[in-house]
């Protein structure tokens, strides 16, 4: 498909991803890259979550002539809403890239950029400093998923979990039943191209709250796998 003129023009990588967690190992981001570049394919890496990693996971990334780098300050420094960030490219289409921020009618305010700028100055240790906190909800969420099938989890802040067999065709109605009943909200799988999983998110949430809603969870999981198990219509 890379191959086809007609085809692919430009492949997108998140790792590590939003909506899984999944971190992309380097050996694997090098394949993709030399498919592209053999291809004459554009290779867009978003590294948003490029400090969420945990256990063995590293983020790695590249940089080559057909390769456009993304970040953000809006997870790693908490800046949601600043709407900050910025672009490593090659130098040669540095006019192009201009010339389409020229048409975009919006842009970072003064403000926004010096917070930025305190949050380079800040470093990775202040995001260090704060993600132990993180790790504990990752870890709390994993172990009140048991024993569901989870999927990523190796970064970002989120993670997947299969749904017991039964429901795997009905991800939504699941959704709706733990908001109604259990009053947890997740994503359903479907929303994301994984129909038969549940999405989850585990940041901004401390404290007593973290651990209220894992034993929600936990008790939610042991109705859908008892013989007494919720029934839903598909």
């Amino acid at each position: 498909r890379l191959s086809d003129p007609k085809g692919v023009k430009m492949v997108v990588l998140c790792t590590p991803c939003n909506p899984t967690g999944v971190v992309i190992p380097d050996e694997t981001i090098r394949s993709i890259s030399e498919a592209c570049k053999k291809a004459g394919v554009w290779l867009i890496i978003d590294n948003t979550y490029e400090y969420f990693t945990y256990e063995d996971a590293k983020h790695s990334t590249l940089e080559g002539p057909h390769i456009c780098n993304i970040f953000s300050f809006s997870k790693a420094y908490g800046m949601m809403g600043w709407r900050m960030g910025y672009v490593a490219y090659p130098p040669d289409i540095r006019s192009a890239l201009l010339k389409a921020q020229d048409t975009i009618p919006i842009c970072p305010t003064q403000i926004s950029e010096r917070v930025a700028l305190g949050a380079l100055k800040a470093g990775r240790a202040y995001v260090e400093e704060n993600l132990p906190s993180v790790v504990s909800n990752r870890n709390t969420i994993i172990s009140a998923l048991q024993p569901l099938r989870i999927i990523g989890g190796q970064g970002a802040i989120y993670l997947m979990a299969e749904l017991p067999e039964q429901y795997r065709d009905c991800d939504i109605e699941v959704v709706k039943w733990l908001i109604d009943t259990h009053h947890l909200a997740v994503i359903p799988g479907t929303s994301c191209g994984a129909p038969g999983f549940i999405r989850l998110s585990y940041a901004n949430i401390v404290g007593d709250a973290m651990d209220l809603a894992a034993s929600r969870l936990r008790t939610a999981i042991g109705q859908l796998l008892s013989c007494d198990a919720p029934k839903f219509n598909k």
